[in-house]
């Protein structure tokens, strides 16, 4: 993979990802081979000195309601993955496909310091699944939401 920030807190990188697993079976003598490639693309930028348009309570920040000016980070993440499983029968020298999908993921989210204390998080996550046989259905997971980290520590 490569990764790299420039001096203007602009972050890319770009990772290559190939697998190959193979199971014998001495029982039926059959061979699976999984394969498995991956693409993966991000980039994010850090902005540093973003006010917020409101004061922070007292309890929340040392500064005591004082406006801040802090970091903010945006980022997205988009990767794609090709499964691929055969089997072969070793005694009668054939192979078949049993298994394989396509798998898209997309990942852009918000990160946003508003003090040593408090963090937030803005994210939205999706994968989507294409599978390559019709006996499996394509399905998509959507995750969304935001998180709120308050550290109580002093």
């Amino acid at each position: 993979g490569i990764d790299f920030t420039t001096t203007s807190q602009w972050n890319a990188r770009f990772e290559y990802r190939k697998s190959r697993q193979l199971s014998l079976s001495l029982l039926d003598y059959q061979l699976s081979e999984v394969n498995s490639t991956e693409y993966i693309f991000g980039t994010s930028y850090r902005k540093r000195g973003m006010k917020l348009p409101f004061r922070l309570p007292k309890f929340l920040n040392k500064e005591g309601g004082k406006e801040l000016e802090n970091d903010i980070t945006f980022r997205f993440d988009f990767s794609i993955r090709d499964d691929a499983t055969s089997n072969s029968r070793l005694d009668q020298n054939s192979s078949f496909s049993t298994a394989g999908q396509k798998v898209i993921k997309i990942n852009p989210s918000i990160d946003y310091i508003m003090s040593n204390r408090v963090n937030i998080r803005l994210f939205f996550d999706q994968m989507r699944s294409i599978p390559y046989i019709s006996t499996s259905a394509p399905t998509t997971n959507t995750r969304a939401g935001v998180q709120v980290r308050i550290s109580l520590a002093q």
